[in-house]
């Protein structure tokens, strides 16, 4: 008895193993672009994931090749952040040149590079991870997604440069502010940056020692995605002296806020796509 009894457990934990190298085995690696690796080309990765009906499960990698001299990637949490080339709060970033991404979670995720302008023009990559194929991940409800607001080049026409010490308060000065909305800050790279820092101390003694985040890009986009007070500067010492900084009053989430518009490519499941393709079908009415 004993014996059948080790013998049925030894069978068991074989059948474990062979199922879970199975899964192991059926997991497929794709090269992202394929030949063109990753690159700034327009749409060519929407066009990439659509070709031969890719479908991308659990436990299946992502190799990104590029040069990691002037590219990296940055995989980020949303659609909204996906959309609006927002790499200020990543989930990960990649930047070797040949990168191995493996799919561990069920779900949508998000790829974009932090070169802002590669981004905007088609740099980025969306897939939708399943279990199986027959139990698709419906997307992220509506709810958790951001309102989108109002954009604010900082300074206008003058952008983020040193004028006088009260400039960019009179900026800010009647601008009502909110969750959702956006700042631009424009500048020469080559002597600035943006620093956005923790509290009023800091705001008024120029330390940018301790940051929440910087940005150097020279063409930097800021959400502001949480009510309160917000403080920006330049890490040079002299020209925030001279009154280059920014602090907004941001309000909590305005009533009447517009959603995303997304493109179809992005807001229409796979399961959607096929039953509008469906509908084509439909018998026409006879005249």
């Amino acid at each position: 008895m004993a014996i059948r009894t080790r013998i049925c457990s030894f069978v068991f934990v074989m059948m474990i193993s062979l199922t879970v190298l199975s899964g192991y085995c059926s997991a497929r690696v794709y090269k992202v672009g394929d030949s063109e690796g990753w690159t700034a080309k327009d749409d060519v990765y929407y066009a990439w994931t659509e070709t031969d009906y890719k479908e991308f499960h659990v436990g299946d990698s992502l190799v990104f090749e590029y040069d990691p001299n002037i590219n990296d990637v940055t995989q980020v949490s949303g659609a909204l952040e996906y959309e609006l080339c927002d790499y200020s709060s990543p989930k990960a970033v990649y930047n070797t040149g040949h990168d191995v991404v493996t799919l561990t979670e069920p779900g949508f995720h998000y790829f974009i590079t932090s070169n802002q302008a590669q981004c905007v023009l088609g740099q980025k990559l969306e897939v939708l991870v399943i279990h199986d194929p027959s139990s698709p991940v419906p997307p992220p409800t509506p709810s958790k997604i951001l309102p989108v607001g109002k954009t604010y080049k900082v300074g206008d026409s003058k952008g983020w440069k040193v004028y006088d010490s009260d400039f960019y308060n009179k900026w800010s000065e009647g601008k009502q502010f909110y969750v959702g909305d956006s700042l631009i800050f424009e500048y020469a790279n080559e002597v600035n940056d943006v620093y956005e820092i923790h509290g009023d101390l800091e705001f008024m003694t120029c330390d940018p020692t301790s940051p929440v985040a910087v940005h150097k890009t020279g063409h930097d986009l800021v959400r502001l995605k949480e009510p309160g007070v917000h403080y920006f500067i330049t890490s040079n010492s002299g020209f925030c002296e001279a009154g280059l900084k920014l602090r907004v009053v941001v309000g909590p989430q305005s009533k009447a806020v517009a959603y995303p518009n997304f493109p179809k490519k992005v807001d229409l499941s796979a399961m959607e796509r096929l039953n509008n393709w469906l509908q084509t079908f439909k018998r026409q009415p006879r005249h």
